[in-house]
């Protein structure tokens, strides 16, 4: 819907087949079954509309959904990136939730008018869903669904990365702490989280729950891990890292020469040249080792380029550098002043780089 993909993990098979497995070891029948794993279709209906909130949101800031993937433990809605204003990103994180929320809110007067025969609404508000079913009705699903949202918007909302409340938490944070103080607070508020769940689910026998405590401690800690890079290449330019030596091939030269080069460790991905002096296209490493594989090292590095390259300025933050090679898969980028050459980042550069950030 809304030119946006919804892809179901191979894991999510698993959980029907736990739901036939669980029912056929307790003896119900097979349209019982059929009705529990229903039930949870629906459930995970709401949980593609909650993603969709996210996405349409975040289409308003111009930043679109590459797919929404659907897992056993929920669904992820992969934006391109995320809204840096402050603001942005708290509509953005809030928008799933509200959407759990505005489905309860119209299921109750239907659950209301549908049920007034069967329960009383004096009792205790989650226990009179519990008690709706129960009962043997027909539109069952209602107060199932009701539940289930109200679960999602609660569970979502806590304050700890990944869940979309350690998001709206950090986005209230940004306002006055900055992007990477306020990460960092979110993070360690979702690392607490985490070992809280787990400790728990040790405690209850919930492995589950474990599971998922385990899931939020390493998300959160990756969160921060990730905004931390963020900001340190957004902080250092190409000019911080180009290298302004470098081997030029050109279009007859043999792929031989380029093997040499990686023999000894020099260089593994080149830019190739006509005979003018004109850049023409890149040799990538992976096209290097095809032509060793094939015993083609006398042919011409013209048979092996590619064309498909992106020149880059000295100004260019190394944001912007890490991204293009992710999208593209460039190895190589040629590196330019205005309109002359003046060297080249590849990607080993790039990753070296990072490791060293890392290690600091």
């Amino acid at each position: 819907m809304f030119g946006i993909p919804v892809k179901l993990h191979w894991s999510f098979g698993l959980l029907m087949l736990y739901i036939a497995y669980d029912g056929y070891v307790k003896g119900l029948p097979w349209e019982a079954i059929a009705l529990m794993s229903l039930f949870l279709i629906s459930i995970f209906i709401c949980v593609v509309l909650h993603e969709y909130g996210h996405a349409l949101t975040a289409r308003r800031y111009g930043v679109e959904t590459r797919d929404i993937i659907l897992s056993p433990i929920g669904g992820v809605a992969r934006l391109e990136k995320l809204p840096e204003k402050p603001m942005q990103e708290f509509y953005v994180a809030i928008a799933g939730p509200l959407v759990n929320i505005a489905i309860v809110i119209i299921l109750i007067p239907i659950i209301t008018l549908l049920f007034q025969k069967e329960i009383s609404w004096d009792m205790n508000f989650i226990e009179s869903l519990y008690r709706m079913i129960e009962f043997d009705h027909p539109f069952t699903v209602f107060p199932v669904l009701l539940l289930g949202n109200i679960a999602l918007a609660g569970f979502n909302l806590l304050p700890a990365f990944p869940m979309d409340g350690g998001r709206i938490f950090r986005s209230l944070l940004s306002l006055k702490l900055g992007r990477l103080r306020a990460t960092q607070i979110a993070s360690y508020l979702g690392n607490l989280f985490g070992i809280g769940m787990i400790i728990y689910g040790i405690y209850e026998s919930a492995i589950t729950t474990s599971f998922i405590g385990a899931f939020v401690f390493f998300l959160a800690t990756q969160e921060y891990r990730m905004v931390k890079m963020e900001t340190v290449l957004k902080n250092h330019s190409v000019a911080d890292l180009f290298r302004s030596n470098f081997t030029k091939l050109s279009l007859d030269s043999k792929m031989s020469e380029a093997e040499d080069h990686i023999k000894r460790n020099i260089e593994k991905n080149f830019l190739v040249f006509d005979a003018e002096d004109k850049l023409v296209g890149v040799l990538h490493e992976l096209f290097i080792m095809e032509a060793i594989r094939k015993n083609d090292l006398e042919g011409p590095v013209a048979e092996y380029l590619s064309q498909s390259y992106e020149s880059i300025s000295l100004s260019d933050n190394l944001e912007h550098v890490l991204k293009i090679m992710q999208e593209h898969g460039y190895s190589i980028l040629p590196v330019y002043n205005e309109e002359e050459l003046v060297g080249v980042i590849d990607v080993s550069m790039m990753n070296n780089f990072l490791r060293l950030k890392k290690g600091k």
